[in-house]
């Protein structure tokens, strides 16, 4: 780690004032990704090096097939039984780092589009896909408390969706995976939103625009997708 990433990785989590002018003099990807998806890796692979999978994969059938046949229920298990613990691992992380990187390269080049159309300003998709993964530093404390979920699992009997001990639906709402609104309500965490008040906070640093308006752009993508997610789970 350099003097300049160690700096702005404690200014992004104290002092983002300060950590904002420097991300924009200097992008840097490389470090602020990485660390995001290491520590996101690290969960994962324990996870899977742990679990009890014969459990879990139970767990997750009885899940998935409430009110619906002992010949639909025994078709999921024996599909599901049919992976090993090191396939599904795999087939998770990859989809981990590939999730990520898609969903902050669409939000930088989100970001980049909408900036140049109000301002024709000339910032860069480098330099907004840096400003989106030091503000979603936050996620690496979301990794960190999940590894600790996972270590503290008695004889390794937990599930995925309850591998962030954090998340609002497992600390207040308690909604059960078979219902329609768990998928786009379990995302949500304090460090999810931690990030979104950062990126509010770096549009406007950046920028020069209002808080309001600030917000507004930023959080105008997860509105949209999870007003439609909700709406469509709600039919």
């Amino acid at each position: 780690m350099t003097q300049s990433a160690s700096n702005t990785f404690m200014n992004i989590i104290t002092a983002p004032k300060q950590a904002f002018p420097a991300i924009k003099e200097k992008p840097s990807v490389l470090f602020p990704l990485g660390l995001i998806l290491a520590a996101a890796i690290s969960s994962m692979v324990y996870f899977y090096a742990t679990v009890d999978f014969a459990w879990m994969i139970e767990q997750m059938v009885n899940a998935q097939t409430a009110g619906k046949t002992d010949a639909e229920r025994e078709a999921m298990h024996k599909a599901m039984s049919s992976m090993s613990s090191t396939v599904m691992g795999v087939s998770s992380v990859a989809g981990l780092v590939i999730g990520i990187s898609i969903f902050y390269s669409i939000m930088a080049a989100y970001l980049m589009l909408v900036n140049k159309l109000l301002d024709s300003d000339n910032l860069g998709f480098k330099a907004w896909f840096s400003f989106i993964c030091w503000c979603s530093i936050p996620a690496i404390f979301t990794s960190l408390a999940s590894l600790i979920n996972v270590m503290l699992a008695s004889n390794g009997q937990i599930t995925l969706e309850s591998l962030n001990p954090i998340s609002f639906n497992n600390l207040f709402l308690h909604i059960a995976p078979n219902d329609p609104l768990f998928g786009p309500i379990n995302a949500w965490d304090p460090m999810m939103l931690w990030s979104m008040g950062l990126m509010i906070f770096g549009f406007n640093q950046w920028t020069g625009k209002s808080l309001a308006k600030s917000a507004a752009i930023v959080l105008a993508p997860s509105v949209i997708i999870y007003g439609i997610w909700i709406a469509v789970a709600l039919k």
